[in-house]
């Protein structure tokens, strides 16, 4: 099975089409029906199941070229179907395609990653090592999860279970030689030993609000105080950036909104609503 996934298929052009609509249209469902911070919510914001049907492109295509050419068409028509089906349905409209800039980006790298991605074909050990560049993300992302998970089981199981299973699946699916499973594996497990470490010793993310603040005339100084409704959620400080401005740093321990309360040196409260989505930006906004 694995086999005829990887390798198996005639991927015609009509095929990369019909394939892209129907990924686009399961991610923009996915996107209106899945609750936040779900797991199958996630298709519309994370690259994980992206990666995966990328390879199955790549995997059945006979030449480079050919890979780079398809695998960019089919970003290329799905990215924006899933913002396009979602248009009448959201309270946004068309401003939901402020959020396309950011997969537009990841749409112009397959072009070169698949032209790459192509000569993990020759299942030699550079094979290896160039698809464990995609295995390597797909377990810096799982610890992502795995944190989230940690703190607020069950969610976030399902991706957690994704994305370190598809490592060995891509590995035994993809190779049939030796020399590039071993060095797959051997990267694979490198990286998750590496970001073990990372997640069990890094801090909480850390965003910078004040340049949002500051266009809202807020004279932030060493005077003002912080105060946030969730402190699992995030908490924030006054501080000086490299340039020596006041800012407010926000230190996010998970994706969501919190309200922030300023209080300035004469005790004049300032009361703002700021979010980490799970694209990395941050959102400022009034109550």
């Amino acid at each position: 099975m694995l086999k005829k996934l990887f390798g198996g298929l005639k991927m015609s052009w009509p095929a990369v089409i019909l394939f892209a609509l129907a990924t686009g249209a399961f991610t923009a469902l996915m996107a209106l029906v899945a609750p936040d911070n779900s797991s199958f919510r996630e298709i519309a914001v994370r690259v994980e199941a992206w990666i995966l049907f990328a390879v199955i492109i790549i995997a059945n295509c006979d030449k480079p070229l050919e890979a780079a050419c398809k695998t960019f068409v089919f970003f290329l028509i799905s990215q924006p179907l899933v913002y396009l089906i979602q248009v009448p349905f959201s309270s946004m409209g068309w401003e939901l395609f402020k959020y396309y800039p950011y997969w537009f980006r990841i749409t112009l790298l397959t072009f070169p990653g698949a032209f790459l991605g192509w000569y993990i074909k020759r299942d030699d050990l550079w094979a290896g090592l160039i698809l464990s560049v995609m295995l390597a993300l797909l377990i810096w992302l799982g610890f992502g999860y795995l944190s989230d998970l940690r703190q607020n089981f069950p969610r976030h199981l399902v991706s957690t279970l994704f994305c370190f299973g598809l490592v060995p699946l891509l590995i035994f699916g993809v190779f049939r030689r030796k020399p590039a499973i071993l060095s797959a594996c051997g990267v694979s497990l490198a990286a998750l030993l590496i970001f073990a470490i990372l997640t069990l010793t890094r801090g909480p993310q850390e965003r910078v609000a004040g340049n949002i603040l500051e266009a809202d005339g807020l004279g932030l100084n060493e005077s003002w105080s912080v105060r946030v409704s969730d402190e699992s959620l995030s908490t924030g400080e006054i501080n000086t950036n490299v340039a020596g401005q006041y800012q407010l740093f926000m230190h996010f321990y998970e994706y969501g909104e919190n309200t922030v309360t300023l209080t300035d040196g004469e005790g004049n409260e300032h009361v703002l609503l700021i979010t980490l989505d799970e694209e990395q930006h941050v959102r400022v906004r009034t109550p």
